[in-house]
Order: structure tokens, then C-alpha cells, then sequence
């Protein structure tokens, strides 16, 4: 049985506007066309695809397992159509991702500009969210790779793990003179006696850990946890620097701080380190634009992995 991709597009565009005569209009065709395309595809496949109802025109029981496959051949070859043009000259190449935000801090600055000088001919949309929403991204086809904190992404079935990257060890960062500073055998209910600075929102195998190590004040109330919510590394460590709070990272990420006096390393548990992979909506197609940005992102991955080890063996 062979459907033609042009009465698929109709039936998705049905299944989007309940009406034959919207879907005629976005689609930009005569609505006897459309009625005439729909027909024929639901005597293809010998079932209907549509019913009638108060609500308008909508998709039968089977007719939503069908457009579910449907929809896939269509991007599919929406996909196919947009790299084709651009090896032809028609678009510009482009290639988006959505980051996570300790990543857009820790490599994202570095594999955008190293994607760039190696690809000045092709645009690089970048986005941050959090680690839930950037899998949202990359289902919904808003962008085309995700990269963020894979015990939260790879578990979608919906996605495929292009290539997890090597762990970062991350470090307990407060500011120098905090009253922890040049203590020893500090643990982590020590440290959560003071407020801690998190960055949009923790996986759950961060969180874990510090939930249950946290105690309850003799008296009074206890800190809220977070205390602080910063949208970047970089507004937590502004934020550490000028109080009792603490908050994670690289030794990459706070290199000048560390220059500067301002912040020092505390303590560094040993679950405290980076988990991240970058990830595709399962079964696209994957663009040479695709693989030039995963080539960057380990690149620029790989310079602070060497960065960070050089730091540690001067600072901690």
C-alpha cells in the first residue's frame, strides 16, 4: 500500500483545523481538492480516517494511530527538503540545540565559538533551558540536538543518545573568609547549615544526597532550600561572593574568581560531578550541520576537561 505525501499532508492539516474549508485555507488549495485528496487516501487504506461531530471533522480512534505514524514521514521529509535546499543554496544552513544551564556555562561559550569559525556558513541557534524542557525542545522539533543532564533526557523514550560526554568533577564553592574556610573534616550537613545558591533546578541525583544529609535547626525555622534560584552559574557565584552561601561548579567556570581571591574551592563529594549527553529526536535525520556541532561540543568538552584537572592541581 503506497500513500502519496501530499494526502497525508491534507489529512494533518484536517486533523489540525477540524474543517475542510480552514484546512483548504492554510494549506492554500480549493476545498474540493482537499475532499477529493482525503477520499482517496481513506479508500487506500480502507478504513475511515475522520468522523463528524459537534466539534467538527475529527480523527477516528485508528485514524490517530495512523496521522501518529503520519506525522513522522511528514517532518521526515520536511527535514529532507530543508537539507536539500540548503546543499543547493536555496536556505541558509543552520543547526540549533538546546543546553542545559550548567552546560551553557561550562562549554556552551567554547563549542559555539569553535562551531563558528570551523562552519562561518552555516547559522547556530542556541537556547537554555532546563534540563526537562530542553527534552521538550527536542521532541516538539524546536531545535535539533539536547544537551543537558542525561539521567533526565536519555530516559526519554522519545530520544537517542548521540554521545554522552566524560564527567566534570564540580566543587562546593564559597567565598574566601567564609566561616567554613580553613576548617577541616567539614561534611555536608555542615555546609547545608548555610544557604545554598542552585542554579535553575538540580537532578534528582544531586538532590538526593543533600536532602537527606540536611538537620533541622534547634530552634527556629529552618533555611529554605534553596535559599537563593539563579538562572546562571555566573549570578550564583555574584551571589556566593557577597554572603554565607554557597553554590556547585567547575574550576573552569571560576577561574578569574579564583585568580581574584574572591571565591575557593570548599569540598568536592565525590557524586558532585557532571552527567550529561547530547541527544536527537529518535529516527531524524541527521544534517552534516548536526555532526559539526557535536564535533565542537566535544571539543570545547574535552578543552575543559584538561582545564579543570590543571586547576585542580594548582588550587585544590
Amino acid at each position: 500500500m503506497r500513500f502519496e505525501l501530499r494526502q497525508l499532508q491534507y489529512a494533518q492539516a484536517l486533523a489540525e483545523h477540524a474543517s475542510f474549508s480552514r484546512a483548504a485555507e492554510a494549506l492554500g488549495i480549493a476545498q474540493p481538492s482537499l475532499s477529493r485528496g482525503i477520499k482517496d487516501l481513506e479508500t487506500r487504506v480502507g478504513v475511515p480516517l475522520f468522523h463528524r461531530s459537534r466539534l467538527g471533522n475529527e480523527l477516528t480512534d485508528f485514524g490517530r494511530v495512523f496521522m501518529q505514524h503520519a506525522e513522522g514521514l511528514i517532518q521526515g521529509a520536511r527535514d529532507l527538503e530543508r537539507e536539500v535546499d540548503q546543499v543547493r543554496g536555496v536556505v541558509t544552513a543552520e543547526v540549533s540545540a538546546a543546553l542545559g544551564p550548567y552546560v551553557v556555562d561550562a562549554i556552551g561559550e567554547r563549542a559555539a565559538g569553535l562551531f563558528t569559525v570551523s562552519n562561518p556558513d552555516v547559522r547556530l541557534r542556541l537556547a537554555m533551558h532546563d534540563p526537562a524542557a530542553v527534552a521538550r525542545a527536542v521532541r516538539s522539533r524546536s531545535v535539533d540536538l539536547g544537551l543537558a543532564e542525561d539521567t533526565v533526557i536519555a530516559a526519554e523514550d522519545e530520544l537517542e543518545t548521540v554521545m554522552p560526554l566524560a564527567p566534570i568533577r564540580g566543587w562546593v564553592f564559597v567565598r574566601s573568609g567564609h566561616p567554613l574556610a580553613g576548617r577541616s573534616g567539614i561534611t555536608l550537613p555542615d555546609l547545608l547549615d548555610f544557604p545554598f545558591a542552585q542554579v535553575v533546578m538540580l537532578p534528582p541525583r544531586l538532590l538526593k544526597p543533600m536532602l537527606a544529609a540536611r538537620r533541622l535547626p534547634e530552634s527556629g525555622p529552618a533555611l529554605p532550600f534553596p535559599a537563593l534560584e539563579c538562572a546562571t552559574v555566573r549570578l550564583a557565584i555574584g551571589a556566593v561572593a557577597h554572603s554565607d552561601a554557597f553554590t556547585f561548579g567547575t574550576l573552569a567556570q571560576v577561574r578569574q574568581d579564583l585568580a581574584a581571591g574572591r571565591i575557593m574551592p570548599l569540598m568536592q563529594p565525590p557524586w558532585l560531578h557532571s552527567s550529561w549527553s547530547i541527544v536527537r529526536l529518535r529516527d531524524r535525520v541527521v544534517t552534516p550541520a548536526m555532526l559539526a556541532l557535536v564535533a565542537a561540543i566535544q571539543q570545547a568538552h574535552a578543552a575543559v576537561l584538561r582545564e579543570n584537572e590543571e586547576l585542580s592541581a594548582q588550587y585544590c
